[in-house]
């Protein structure tokens, strides 16, 4: 079993890389990738405790990074869009750490901004709940404002009564273009491509259909990223047959490899599984065939 992205809370996720091998190993996942957004800090430990249980723990990182996509219509001619590469099975993990400080600051950045947008739209007359909330959302990432995330903040409006749900909180709140949405600093898809690619890795086209494009955009969000030299695309999970259909077809198209992943989160993210991935059809080739091909720009 192959599981190639999931979190833990060096990122947004609810296990630690400790817990999260453990349930891996316990999930018969025999190659595991940790994959956090924009830090590579879980690693290290994650490596040792897969070790000792026999799981093929391969190096990953889910970074964040901006696309504009041409071919609209009028106002949305051009659409710029946060897009989340995963890379894999890189073997500099210096040059990967230095790179993702940067983006690390950013996260920081956005999770206070996004917090004082909510304190503004909530406060009813609470001048406190700007800091009430930055002080639920910090205990959700350990203390770490550096790895704080939508899914943090998202769990704690739901804690705190705000909303529903989880994903409430993102319909209403937090979703790209929502009231209190922030867009984090980023670098553009094709430097995400060139940084993994210097590092030894594998860049992976994360959940192509969920950014919110038309189906035309997202054929052309695959063609963009296999032309900027993607080497592989993450296969949709729980979708509709159509809908996989059209994400087969692209990537047969443009020659990429598949990937699969359940974007693992824990108790932030229950509809999520750990190893539920999408299955591979006939003709797809898995990723992980390259794993261990390192220095594939010479």
């Amino acid at each position: 079993m192959i599981d190639l992205h999931s979190h833990s809370t060096a990122s947004d996720g609810t296990n630690t890389p400790t817990q999260l091998i453990q349930k891996a190993h316990l999930a018969g996942i025999d190659t595991f990738a940790l994959t956090d957004h924009d830090t590579i800090a879980g690693v290290m430990e994650a490596k040792e405790v897969a070790l000792n249980l026999g799981v093929r723990l391969i190096h990953g990182v889910e970074i964040s990074c901006t696309h504009e996509l041409a071919g609209g219509y009028g106002r949305q001619k051009e659409l710029q869009k946060i897009i989340h590469v995963v890379a894999l099975d890189f073997d500099d993990t210096k040059a990967m750490h230095d790179a993702l400080q940067a983006l690390q600051d950013s996260r920081h950045q956005r999770g206070r901004r996004i917090i004082e947008k909510l304190g503004e739209i909530l406060a009813d007359d609470d001048p406190d709940l700007t800091e009430r909330l930055w002080q639920a959302v910090l205990a959700k990432a350990g203390n770490n404002p550096r790895a704080i995330g939508r899914a943090h903040i998202a769990q704690a409006l739901f804690e705190l009564g705000f909303v529903p749900s989880v994903q409430a909180a993102f319909d209403k709140y937090l979703a790209d273009g929502k009231a209190a949405y922030v867009a984090i600093e980023t670098i553009s898809m094709q430097r995400t491509i060139r940084l993994i690619h210097e590092c030894g890795g594998l860049a992976v086209l994360a959940h192509p259909t969920r950014y919110g494009l038309s189906a035309t955009r997202t054929r052309k969000l695959i063609a963009d990223f296999a032309h900027l030299g993607g080497d592989a695309c993450e296969l949709p999970n729980n979708e509709p047959d159509s809908l996989r259909a059209m994400i087969d077809r692209s990537i047969a198209e443009h020659g990429l490899l598949v990937s699969v992943g359940s974007d693992f989160h824990g108790e932030n993210m229950p509809w999520r599984k750990l190893g539920a991935v999408a299955k591979v059809k006939s003709g797809q080739v898995g990723v992980w065939e390259r794993f261990g091909e390192h220095g594939r720009l010479g």
